[in-house]
């Protein structure tokens, strides 16, 4: 999320576009294998501790933190991350931000969702480590 973070708050269109395309990698190249070895790996704890994935709350609440974050959030970020990568290319071949990727700066989907995954995270984290419930 840091490149996102930075690509969002700088006005140099060749820095958006490094920061943007190095942002995507990250999706590719650790956050997606990252999320798929988080799920196996949880599956696999929850099966060794001999825990009913049903009917333990706290497991409950666990797993649909992770499926909101897998199944909404990330999808939701890669798209407009995709989206900004892509104009922000245009715009470094003209040298100017295009109308198109001003729109898609504002739009603020990927700052949005990457940052509910992160507090997601925390959240998972927590209920991992404390079984509240």
């Amino acid at each position: 999320m840091m490149p996102v973070y930075r690509a969002w708050r700088s006005k140099d269109i060749r820095f958006q576009m490094n920061a943007f395309q190095q942002a995507a990698d990250n999706e590719t190249g650790l956050l997606l294998p990252g999320a798929l070895a988080t799920g196996a790996t949880g599956i696999g704890w929850g099966a060794v501790a001999d825990w009913n994935f049903f009917t333990t709350g706290w497991l409950v609440a666990l797993w649909v933190t992770f499926l909101l974050a897998v199944f909404v959030c990330l999808p939701l970020l890669g798209l407009g991350l995709r989206r900004a990568r892509l104009l922000s290319l245009q715009a470094a071949k003209t040298n100017s931000i295009t109308p198109e990727l001003k729109a898609a700066l504002d739009d603020n989907v990927p700052l949005v969702f990457g940052t509910i995954i992160i507090v997601l995270l925390g959240v998972m984290t927590w209920l991992a480590i404390f079984k509240p419930f």
